[in-house]
């Protein structure tokens, strides 16, 4: 009698349940949003996703139609940066080679050209026996700042949209020099604090992004 009770009073066709559970749904949801009016709302982040790394081919090939160019001139007017760009390979150890020159800046000539899909891989020095170089306002750029890189009359304009900090070790090499489907330009420079024996500890990575 028991288990014939239980079978009729608690069969209910699924068109019924579905209605029941959406209500319930719905009830404890409104009720939370309720309960807690002063919560503070999270803002949405926004950060890049890992790079697509193409074929030089692809990029060559993707880039074609693009005008791009090899960077002569860095501007930076928020920090005053307007300075020389030199084309820099690697180093002994395989590395991102630096410039000369401590007011000068170096492109990596194995990375992309200004305006072109890929990372445009800049790097300059924060400072030296004398004093700052010109770098040394890097880690100062807030997003939505402009920089822009030239050659003669070609111009390609770039927006800051994100300024780290990375101990040396965690420097992300991938997401900085790896090929990609974004137009990028990535500026680095170094920072504190200084060991006599290894040099600075940290790398300013500064991303921005082509502005058409």
């Amino acid at each position: 009698m028991r288990q014939q009770l239980a079978s009729t009073s608690f069969v209910v066709n699924s068109k019924t349940l579905k209605l029941l559970l959406i209500g319930t749904f719905l009830f404890l949801t409104v009720s939370a949003s309720a309960d807690a009016p002063d919560a503070t709302p999270k803002l949405k982040t926004v950060g890049f996703s890992e790079p697509l790394v193409l074929a030089s081919t692809e990029v060559e090939r993707q880039s074609f139609h693009r005008e791009t160019f090899i960077p002569k001139r860095l501007i930076i007017p928020s920090i005053d940066v307007d300075a020389k760009v030199q084309p820099v390979g690697k180093d002994r150890l395989d590395r991102m080679d630096t410039p000369d020159h401590v007011n000068e800046v170096g492109w990596y000539q194995y990375g992309a050209k200004a305006g072109a899909l890929g990372n445009v891989v800049l790097s300059g020095h924060l400072d030296d026996l004398q004093g700052p170089a010109i770098f040394s306002d890097l880690g100062t750029l807030q997003r939505g700042e402009m920089v822009t890189l030239q050659h003669s009359e070609q111009v390609a304009k770039y927006e800051v949209v994100s300024v780290e900090r990375y101990r040396l070790e965690d420097v992300p090499l991938a997401s900085i020099f790896a090929a990609t489907q974004s137009e990028r330009l990535q500026l680095i420079t170094c920072a504190g604090p200084y060991d006599p024996e290894h040099g600075y500890r940290d790398r300013i990575v500064v991303t921005a992004k082509l502005i058409r």
